[in-house]
């Protein structure tokens, strides 16, 4: 499990803008490169922090007997891992000062399991290596710090981020909700992220009960998000020219996957009041 702190100094500045990700899925061929873009560019604009929570990468192999067909198979080649993190490299490249982490999903732990590479630690050491950056390694699962703080005194904000890949289906009837109350109900968090189901969704205002440091009761809010996957959602083509393509979300979901992540935004006042905002 990892912490990834993160601090921002709101004497002069007040608005603060963060990228959160999932399932980004390089080396698919059905890969929604379109929608990466939109969401990374709109990022360097708003100068936005960004949170990779797990499956950068497809990494389906030609050993997988289960998942692996050729007509998914982006590269068709014997140095697949390779070519995948080459890509995922230079795609995140004009983005790296902003990156915050990039974690492990399932797709990863998958290929580090049966062929002995974390292909994330990888990744992040030779970005690191390349731009002098700071990535870190999010693992599984693990908190993101939020630290606001005034200039050099010693008053500090804080909002804590509990965020996992996920398990599970795609929850097609609950979109997920099911599980966040699970994971709401023994982590101590103002915000819980999963990626992982391809789902998208906002649960921007729970409300729980706190004595704070003046021993008085208050109200505070939490909220819950879970981000969705950059997959094309289907794909028209004359199957008697080309032949049928396996595809998995034509064949075994049966509503439509969701696309891309979800930015927060933090705005602060004088006083250290936080003010949040979800865009989808």
């Amino acid at each position: 499990m990892h912490v990834q702190v993160t601090k921002q100094d709101y004497s002069t500045q007040k608005e603060f803008y963060y990228l959160f990700c999932s399932d980004l899925h390089f080396g698919a061929k059905g890969q929604d490169v379109k929608a990466l873009e939109r969401d990374f560019n709109k990022a360097k604009e708003l100068n936005a922090r960004i949170y990779i929570n797990g499956d950068l990468f497809d990494m389906i192999l030609h050993q997988d007997r289960k998942r692996y067909t050729v007509g998914s198979d982006k590269y068709n080649s014997d140095n697949n891992v390779n070519l995948a993190i080459n890509e995922a490299y230079d795609f995140l490249e004009p983005y790296a000062n902003q990156i915050e982490m990039i974690g492990c999903g399932n797709h990863e732990t998958s290929v580090q399991k049966y062929h002995n590479i974390d292909v994330i630690q990888q990744t992040v050491w030779s970005m690191n290596k390349a731009f002098k950056t700071d990535i870190k390694h999010g693992q599984f699962c693990g908190y993101i710090i939020l630290k606001y703080h005034w200039a050099d005194s010693g008053q500090v904000r804080t909002r804590k981020v509990f965020y996992t890949h996920g398990s599970g289906g795609s929850s097609e009837v609950t979109k997920g909700i099911i599980n966040v109350n699970r994971h709401m109900y023994n982590k101590t968090c103002d915000i819980f992220w999963q990626g992982h189901t391809h789902t998208k969704l906002v649960l921007p205002s729970e409300w729980v009960l706190d004595v704070n440091r003046n021993d008085e009761i208050i109200k505070k809010e939490r909220a819950a998000i879970i981000t969705g996957a950059y997959s094309e959602i289907f794909s028209q083509y004359d199957a008697m020219k080309e032949g049928y393509i396996l595809n998995f979300g034509e064949e075994k979901m049966r509503s439509l996957q969701s696309t891309g992540g979800i930015f927060m935004k933090h705005t602060l006042t004088s006083s250290g009041e936080i003010y949040q905002e979800f865009i989808l």
